[in-house]
């Protein structure tokens, strides 16, 4: 699926230079991170848009662990167009039925007919490409079941993150959300849009030149963890590839719903095949980006999480 691990963008398969797997796609390929992130401060991110856009991209085992049974629903689209041509447009749809154990259930599907399907359970991790049999294993790294969870969880963060240049903050007062305590914030499009910082890779050089030209929504902010427990956001952003001017539209509709201990299932045996082994995309990635990147997984002295599946152009 698009999303995917921590600093996944948008969803668009042009922006690599015509057509193949988007920035969301590429997040984690040639980047990595040697610190901790600093705290959240809550407080400031309630009216500072680039503390807002730190708080939502946090992973959501974060809230995961707070949150005990819950539901996370997100849909969301993205359009690029040409002028009035429209080039690409995509609808996906993510639903995780999260257990306060830590099992979980989850759903991805979008508009190019293509989806996924995880379950994570008593220790194993069971996975289904759409139209497909499910594999079983066990996780390839002590937090893959969480990672990838992280990963499907991450679309209004990425695409906030997409805009934050553009964007102000102000909080509208305490509010309840799925019976926890929460500031409702409003967004809106900024006076002035803060200066870019230049992206460290080509893959993600088109962010560079994005002017946002609309924005609006809101965003239930968890007093306690930073996290979006219920958000809104519309968008619009120009910018420039092969010199040409495009614009990209997104919307986000993201809600959590506390619900009943969610009854979770390893799939039936007869839809299931063993699959003992990841697939050798990690070391593919490290042999193609070789004196490009720093190596990952075990090349690189860590395990990471397997990759999602590349979403068609």
């Amino acid at each position: 699926m698009r999303l995917r691990a921590a600093l996944l963008v948008a969803t668009f398969t042009l922006g690599c230079g015509g057509g193949g797997a988007s920035d969301r796609e590429l997040q984690g390929l040639v980047t990595a991170s040697a610190t901790a992130p600093r705290p959240i401060d809550v407080g400031k991110a309630a009216r500072d848009g680039g503390e807002l856009a730190r708080a939502l991209a946090q992973p959501w085992r974060i809230a995961a662990a707070k949150l005990g049974d819950h539901q996370l629903t997100i849909d969301s689209t993205v359009e690029v167009k040409d002028g009035a041509t429209v080039l690409e447009r995509l609808d996906d749809q993510v639903v995780i039925e999260s257990a306060k154990s830590g099992e979980y259930h989850a759903t991805a599907n979008n508009s190019a007919d293509y989806g996924r399907e995880v379950v994570a359970l008593a220790g194993k991790l069971y996975l289904r490409p759409r139209y497909a049999l499910w594999h079983e294993r066990g996780p390839e790294a002590e937090d893959e079941a969480d990672a990838i969870r992280d990963q499907l969880a991450a679309v209004l963060g990425d695409y906030l993150e997409l805009c934050a240049r553009g964007l102000e903050v102000s909080d509208q007062g305490a509010v309840q959300v799925a019976g926890r305590s929460a500031h409702r914030l409003e967004l809106k499009l900024a006076p002035r849009m803060a200066a870019v910082t230049k992206a460290a890779v080509t893959q993600r050089a088109w962010r560079d030149t994005i002017v946002v030209k609309a924005l609006s929504g809101e965003v239930s902010l968890d007093d306690e963890l930073g996290i979006a427990l219920a958000g809104k956001l519309q968008a619009e952003v120009t910018f420039v590839r092969d010199g040409k001017s495009l614009t990209m539209t997104v919307a986000v509709d993201h809600a959590v719903a506390a619900i009943a201990a969610p009854a979770i299932a390893a799939p039936p045996p007869e839809n299931t095949v063993a699959t003992p082994a990841r697939s050798r995309e990690v070391d593919d990635r490290n042999a193609l980006l070789q004196g490009i990147a720093p190596p990952q997984g075990k090349a690189a002295g860590v395990d990471v999480p397997e990759p999602a599946p590349v979403v068609p152009p």
